[in-house]
Parts: C-alpha cells; structure tokens; sequence
C-alpha cells in the first residue's frame, strides 16, 4: 500500500527501532517517512545527504500512481540503473543480462534525473495539458451550441409536420365535398331518368287500359259493321302500341343504372403505399471546431536522452562475418533493410524482383513476400512481424503482416523515400516536401520538417528518443528534434560525397554510407566531428544501406552484399 493511502505515516528509522513517531517528512529515494530528528540525522549522512527530502504533506498531495514508483526492480531487489525505450520500462543490471541484451538506445537514468526536472519538459507538458483543455471547453461549446439547434430544429419540425396534416385533412375536406356533390348530382340525374320513364309507362298504361275496355264494349255491345270497323281501328291503336313498347328499350330510363364510387389511386396509395408521413433522419456536416495544437508534434512522447558519454575516437568497428540475401529469379537490387526484434533482417529488392526478403542473421532463407507490380523501396520493423514498406513510384506506404504475407493496409503519401519506426509513428522522408510523421493509432500525418530541398531518390532516415537524422541533397546530414527543431546539418563532399543510408546507436553517434567516397561516415552526436569507420577496402560504391543493433554494424550492398561489422 501507498503511503498516502493512510492517515497516519510513521517514521521507518524510528519504526524499525520499534518505537512509533509520527513522520514530518519523506525521503523518495529510500521511499520511507521521517520524523524531524531522524531527518537532521538522514540529511548529514553521506549516504543520503544528496536525497531530496519533501514534507509528509506535500507527500501525500502527490497522486497516487506516483507514490507507487519503486525505487528498486521488484523482481532482482537491486536499484533501476537504466531505462530501455523500446520496452519503456526501468532496468537493474540484472534486468539488463536477462531480458535487454539485444535493446538499443538505453541509457542510465541518473543522467536523465538530472534534467527531468527541467523547466522545458514540463512546460511542454503544461502548455500540451493547457491545449487539450482548451479545445475540449470549445468542443463542450460547440456542442451545447449544437443542442440548443437540435431544440429549435426540434420544434420547427413539430410545427412542419402539425401543419402539413392540417393542409392534408383540408384538402382531403374539399376532395370529400367536391365527390359527395358529384354523388348527389349523379343520383338524382339517374332518378330523373328512370322516374321520367316511369311516368311514360304509366300513361301507357292507362291508354292500354282505355283501348282493352273499348274492346270490350265493341266486341259485346257493338253491332256487327261496328265490330268490324271498330276492330280495324282498335288494330291499328294497338300495333302502335306495340311499336311504342317495342321502342321502350330505347329510352335510357329503360337501362339497368348503377352508381358506382371510384376513389382515385392517388388517394388509395395513403393507405396502401404510404408507409410513412415522413422521416426523421439524422445530418451530419463537418464541425466548424477543429481539434488542433499549437504544434502537432506534441503528440510525440517527450523524452530525456542523456548526452552522448563516448568520444567518436573511443569507437571502433571489426569485421563479423558476411553472407549474401537470397537470390530471387532476376537480378538483386536491394534499397532498404531493417533488423527484427529477434535480429531476423528484412531486405526490399526494389526494381526488377519486387518482393521483400526475410533472412536470418546467417543469411538463411526465412520467407519471401512478393509485392509485383509494385517497388519496395525503403523497410522499418513495427514488431515481430510487421513492417512498413515504401513504395518507389506508386506513392503509398504498404503496412505488412510477413507472417500472413498480407498487405493489411496502404496509406496514400507523396514521393516517399527512407523510412524509419519510432513509437507508433512512421517517419519518412518524402520528396520535395520534408519529413512526414504519420501516427499508426489513428493514420493522421502530419509534417515534421518542412524541407523542400529533399530532391535525392536516395534519401534515408533514422532516429533515437529525442532526434531524427537524415540524408538530403547527396552529400547532406541532417538532424533535427522530435519537436522540428533544427539542431545541425553536416556537408563535407571531401569526407561524404552522395551520403544514402544512416543509422544511429546508442550514443547517439551517426553512420552513413557514402557511396562516392565507398565508405561508411562516423559522425559525432552533435554533428561537428567525422571519421571514416569502414573504408573502400570492405564496401563498394553500390554500398546503400546501414543498420545498427545490438552493437552490430550491418552495410548492405544494393547487389545484394551483407557485410556485418562489431561496434567496439
């Protein structure tokens, strides 16, 4: 348990002398209170008179991850000695002969204490908390801006949707009147008809029945020439009857009328094709805030790097070994390499091959991945089996899983050239433009040096926790900080004529290969001091590429030449 996380801390001298006190004070390095007599006593000690004691209150106003920090490795009980940046984690030299023998970059923390305090570091860090602050109170704005909208657009579309059924139930009120009228009118047209017929029949009626009573009457009471004539005549009122009863059809009250009600299609789709009275949908257009900083290369970890504690005379190289990467079906061109995690070595056979090549440290095949029509340009190593591949003229970064032999991504850039892993971000220098961060959580790029002079097919890249290096216009170094910094440039066509590859090790001391010169350069941390380290004798003018691990030095030859060197 922290300290912090009790009322009451005791004083460890007094308690380990089985007497309770009441601490004043705490001493992080021996991570323990102290009462004020013990601290007088802890602070003329030579063993702990550099510690730095703070009050037991401004202890515990610390949080309380911070409280939690050991001072010793758990696992050895021995003191942090070094810090390794690829595993981000505190080493004791125990830590170091078990699990970092193969990690670069480390340095001691006691360098790193000294600065860590430094007002540069936390500034940045106030200024990057300060930032984040506030674009989040414009962001929160913003949004309760966007709400009170919502609200309004909210009501509006009440309103919109009350008064389009009102117009609706209107409309279909005047439909309504306007097709009953048409009924009623309909109706009583056919009425007339049928009635006006009726009427016709029955005046024939009566004339039937006056013309069968005089029939009658003739036929019983009339005298024999009155029966005669009087048929004759009865005869002839009766066929005109028949013509008339005949003709009866004719009239239109005689047709079977029917009133039949069609509601138009248009009408009958509400209740069939009209699902909906509308939708209500949701439309999103590009925020007018934008999420930025001062400087987006604050998104890079801020991280001390002790000053270099070699001299560039004390460094030394001896011949390894070599071996030659794997031939493909056509003539090797090999342009860029990394070294895995396990010290497998990838190679890009760039022009005629168009694949990727897998080696182990003794030049064996591991695997072969093939990446036709396109040209691998320039290799880094993500992990133990990723990697990130540019490419020479299709202008995209290929992300690759070797295992699966997948590319599982490809991000469009400019004419991008060397590149280089750092952090979850890829660098990488591209034509005409500068040098480009490009962040893998979220693929957001951005520029990190803008260097328009980059015009060198050949132009390399490389960096440790605090800088990047690279080479531009043939015969040109270049260094500069995480932050875009300038810190120096070297140009000497004497020493380094047509400079490609570069490295760095773990004292921040820079290797390029020149290829004019046939040799590799050795330049100090700070860029003032050469030497040539590997000379004509091992490399040739088609020597291209470089890296560093594990104090080995490889040069790789664009024929396909791996030649492995010792740093002493």
């Amino acid at each position: 348990m922290a300290a912090s996380d009790v009322d009451v801390i005791l004083c460890g001298i007094c308690d380990a002398q089985h007497v309770s006190h009441v601490a004043d004070y705490w001493c992080p390095e021996c991570d323990e209170g102290l009462c004020s007599p013990c601290k007088n006593y802890h602070g003329v000690s030579k063993a702990s008179r550099q510690h730095g004691i703070i009050s037991i209150d401004d202890y515990k106003k610390l949080p309380a991850e911070i409280c939690k920090i050991e001072q010793n490795c758990t696992e050895h009980d021995k003191k942090f000695q070094m810090f390794c940046p690829r595993h981000d984690k505190l080493c004791c030299i125990m830590c170091i002969s078990e699990k970092h023998k193969e990690c670069t970059g480390m340095f001691l923390i006691d360098e790193a204490i000294k600065s860590s305090r430094s007002s540069t570091l936390f500034d940045s860090l106030e200024k990057s908390l300060k930032e984040i602050k506030e674009n989040l109170e414009r962001v929160v704005k913003d949004r309760e801006a966007n709400l009170v909208v919502i609200k309004q657009q909210h009501l509006r579309s009440l309103n919109d949707i009350k008064d389009t059924k009102q117009k609706i139930n209107s409309r279909l009120d005047e439909l309504e009147k306007h097709i009953l009228d048409n009924l009623n009118i309909t109706k009583e047209e056919v009425k007339l008809k049928i009635n006006t017929l009726l009427n016709k029949l029955s005046e024939k009626m009566k004339t039937i029945e006056l013309l069968k009573a005089n029939l009658m009457i003739v036929k019983e009471h009339g005298s024999d020439l009155q029966a005669f004539v009087g048929s004759k005549m009865l005869e002839k009122d009766i066929n005109k009857e028949l013509n008339n009863i005949q003709n009866i059809s004719e009239d239109e009250g005689f047709s079977q009328l029917r009133l039949k009600c069609n509601i138009d299609d248009k009408i009958k789709d509400i209740l069939s094709e009209v699902t909906a009275f509308g939708s209500i949908t949701i439309e999103k257009s590009q925020s007018s805030i934008v999420i930025g900083f001062e400087q987006e290369k604050q998104a890079q970890i801020f991280s001390v790097v002790p000053p270099s504690t070699r001299l560039i005379d004390d460094i030394t190289v001896s011949p390894s070994g070599n071996f030659k990467v794997p031939a493909g079906k056509r003539d090797t061109y090999i342009t860029g390499s990394s070294v895995f995690p396990d010290g497998r070595m990838i190679f890009s056979d760039c022009f005629d091959n168009n694949r990727l090549v897998v080696a182990y440290i003794d030049g064996t095949l591991d695997t072969e991945i093939p990446l036709s029509p396109l040209y691998p340009f320039d290799v880094t190593c993500i992990d133990d089996k990723t990697v990130a591949v540019t490419t020479f003229s299709d202008n995209k970064i290929l992300i690759v899983d070797t295992k699966t032999k997948h590319v599982s991504n490809t991000i469009k850039t400019g004419s991008c050239r060397g590149i280089t892993y750092r952090q979850g971000q890829l660098l990488y220098c591209e034509k005409r433009n500068g040098i480009i961060a490009l962040q893998l959580s979220n693929y957001k790029v951005f520029t990190l040096v803008k260097d328009d002079t980059i015009h060198s097919d050949w132009s390399y890249i490389t960096a440790t926790e605090a800088n990047l290096y690279y080479t531009s216009e043939a015969d040109t170094v270049k260094c500069y900080s995480l932050k875009g910094d300038k810190l120096w440039e070297y140009k000497n066509d004497s020493i380094m004529r047509d400079a490609t590859g570069i490295a760095v090790d773990q004292w921040a001391m820079i290797y390029v290969t020149s290829k004019k010169n046939k040799c590799v350069v050795l330049l100090s941390s700070d860029g003032k001091h050469e030497r040539t380290m590997v000379t004509e004798k091992e490399v040739t003018e088609n020597s291209l590429v470089v890296n560093i691990r594990s104090n080995k030095l490889t040069v790789v030859n664009y024929n396909g030449n791996v030649l492995q060197f010792n740093i002493e």
